[in-house]
Order: C-alpha cells, then sequence, then structure tokens
C-alpha cells in the first residue's frame, strides 16, 4: 500500500510525551557490582540490563516553536550499562493542544530547554557530572568518544482527530514521516519514503503502533509492554554506540600501526616498529575479545530474551539501528589490523633474512682473507 502525503492540518497532541535518548562514553568496561555501588542504585546482575539513575523528577521544561511557547514538566534519568555506554534520558510532557509539526520545529530551531538551560547545554553538563562520579579525576578529553548519539522518540496516548493506527499511517503518514527521519524541511515527501517508514512497525497488536527509524520513534498505545520495547530499543541504541566507540578507538590504533609500517620501510637497520605494531594489535585484540565475551550474547536476540515476539521486536531493532553493519566494520578493521601486523613481520623477517645473509658473506670472506697469506 503506497502513502500519500494528505493536505491535513497537523496531529494534535492531547497527551503524551517526548524523549530524548542521548548516548556518550564512559570511558570503558566497569563491573556491575562497582558501577552500583558508585551510583548507589541497587540492580540485578543482568549485563543486558543499566543501572538506572535518577537525574530530576520535576523539572521545568519549555517548548519553543514559532510563536508556541509552553512550560511543561521534564523528568531525567540516566541508564548506565556496564559495556561502557551511557544513555541520558529526558521525558517531556508535551503540552495539550501542541501539534506534532510544532514539536518537530522545536526540535530543530533549539527550541527544547531544561531547568532555564538549553536541552544540549543540560545534556552536557549531565555527561560531565556522570563521567567525573564514574571515573574521578580523569579529566583528559582523548579518554572519551568525543560524539554523542541523540535518539528521539515520540508517544502520544491521546490525540486528535481519534482515529487509529491505520488512519494514522494514511492520514498523517507524512508528518510521522518527517519525525522519524529528524528533520523539518518543507519538502514534498514520495509516497515510496512514506510507504517506508509506516512499513517499520514492531507492535504487538493491531490497534498499537511502534515505527522505528535510525534517527526515532513514533509510538502509539503499546501501553501494556511499552516500557520493555523501550529497553529493549535502549540496549540495541548503546549496542551500536558502543561499535561507534570501538570504530574510534580502532581508527587510532591503525594510524599507529600504519606510521610503524612506514618506519619499518624506511629504515636501513633494526627498528622499534614492529614492536609499536604489536602493541597497537594488543589492545585491538582486547577489544576482540571483549566482542567475543560479552557483546556477541546482546547481539543474539535468544540468548537476551526466552519471549517470540521480543526476539523479533529486539531483531528488527538491531537491524533497523544499523548495528550489525556497525559489527561489521569493527570486525573488517581488526582484520585489516591483523593484516597489517602480518605485512609487519614480513617486512622484518625479510631485513632479519638480508642481514644475516651479509653476515655470512662477510665471515666467509674473512676466513678466505685469512687463509690467503699461508698459502703464498
Amino acid at each position: 500500500m503506497i502513502f500519500v502525503p494528505q493536505p491535513n492540518p497537523s496531529l494534535t497532541v492531547i497527551k503524551g510525551k517526548l524523549a530524548f535518548l542521548v548516548s556518550f562514553d564512559i570511558g570503558g568496561e566497569v563491573d556491575k557490582t562497582t558501577l552500583s555501588g558508585i551510583l548507589k542504585v541497587q540492580a540485578g546482575a543482568e549485563y543486558s540490563k543499566p543501572v538506572e539513575v535518577a537525574l530530576g523528577t520535576g523539572l521545568t521544561g519549555l517548548i519553543v516553536a514559532e510563536q508556541v511557547n509552553k512550560i511543561t514538566r521534564v523528568q531525567a534519568f540516566a541508564d548506565v550499562y556496564a559495556m561502557g555506554v551511557c544513555i541520558i534520558r529526558l521525558e517531556f510532557e508535551v503540552p495539550e493542544g501542541m501539534t506534532v509539526s510544532e514539536t518537530i520545529t522545536a526540535m530543530h530551531v533549539n527550541g527544547i530547554f531544561v531547568d532555564g538551560l538549553d536541552l544540549n547545554v543540560y545534556i552536557a553538563r549531565k555527561m560531565g557530572e556522570i563521567r567525573d562520579q564514574i571515573r574521578p579525576g580523569i579529566t583528559k578529553a582523548r579518554a572519551y568518544f568525543p560524539n554523542t548519539k541523540k535518539f528521539s522518540l515520540l508517544r502520544l496516548d491521546r490525540y486528535e482527530p481519534a482515529i487509529d493506527q491505520g488512519g494514522l499511517k494514511s492520514q498523517f503518514g507524512a508528518e510521522i514521516t518527517r519525525f522519524l527521519s529528524g528533520e523539518s524541511s518543507p519538502r514534498r515527501l514520495h509516497g515510496k519514503e512514506i510507504a517506508d517508514k509506516m512499513s517499520r512497525d514492531i507492535s504487538y497488536y493491531d490497534e498499537d503502533l511502534f515505527l522505528i527509524s535510525y534517527e526515532a520513534a513514533f509510538v502509539s498505545g503499546c501501553d501494556d509492554y511499552f516500557n520493555d520495547l523501550r529497553l529493549y530499543l535502549e540496549l540495541s541504541l548503546a549496542l551500536s554506540f558502543l561499535y561507534h566507540i570501538y570504530d574510534w578507538k580502532i581508527d587510532g590504533e591503525i594510524s599507529q600501526a600504519f606510521k610503524a609500517i612506514k618506519t619499518a620501510q624506511k629504515s636501513t637497520i633494526f627498528t622499534q616498529a614492529p614492536r609499536r605494531l604489536e602493541r597497537s594489535l594488543l589492545k585491538v585484540s582486547e577489544f576482540k575479545l571483549d566482542i567475543l565475551d560479552n557483546i556477541e550474547d546482546l547481539m543474539n536476540p535468544l540468548k537476551v530474551t526466552s519471549d517470540w515476539y521480543y526476539q523479533g521486536a529486539y531483531e528488527h531493532m538491531l537491524k533497523l539501528l544499523k548495528v550489525k553493519d556497525y559489527e561489521n566494520i569493527v570486525t573488517h578493521k581488526i582484520d585489516a589490523l591483523e593484516d597489517l601486523y602480518s605485512t609487519a613481520q614480513e617486512i622484518s623477517y625479510s631485513k632479519v633474512a638480508l642481514i644475516t645473509e651479509i653476515i655470512i658473506i662477510l665471515l666467509i670472506a674473512f676466513e678466505v682473507i685469512a687463509i690467503l697469506p699461508h698459502g703464498l
């Protein structure tokens, strides 16, 4: 079925929440028990579940979009994973009467504020506080992956017009697609683009809607199982971001390895280049072992949950968030570094062999020279 943009007014929110899930690096893996002790929060032993910390439940938010300025309530949480990723979760109550179009505009004109601070400034401050709490004394920017990943989630409990999920797709498909695409431009959307976004529904019941894209999620209903899906969504986001961190770290090691090989090629005698390359390989091998030990299990829905529906939903999340694509990139780079190490070893061995041959030739020459006077 092709969904064609319709000239409908924007969907009006009666009751709903706009959430931002921001992933960032906390400097490496932390034991779950240690993490619970540092954050003073009781948490289960499951590696797949985060330690949840409340950052504030009575915060004041402000949403500004064109001529609309509305104050609302905000809740803030930090979901900290032992794998070394934290997700700050900010939940804004969408003011009654605000439209989805106005919400989209506010998101793209920096019109979201928390306790008097711009959303990004507030998030950066909380990131610093959490990092200082987990790893006090580490101030080097290079110790952390510099980027973050923001994911948006709009959940509507009640809205006008009061239509079912089929009506939402057919009448407001273009508006929902703009939200899922993370854009606010007035460009005309192609029917195929809308149909593609509307096909990404992982909800269980026919009357529910849980649409996911790489940038955002749009939810209607799903009351009985929303929190479970959110946890699987956050786990998928954490894994995706973790592979970004691995990719960044491996790039640094590959850069050092490449320099080592260049040095080895230019040197005419013994060099420390193979040792430097070996150190890079050992560091990356730690990442590889970590992936095999912990992360591979989290990539397998059968090992994360025994429920068939959640297995399918989680698998779709991993696919839509391109987690396996990033895993392949990291794996390819690890293999490339291993190839570089093999190349450096060959260069080193060839130099040693050449030097050995020269020494043997010189020894033979010395023996011949030493014999010549006696023969005369």
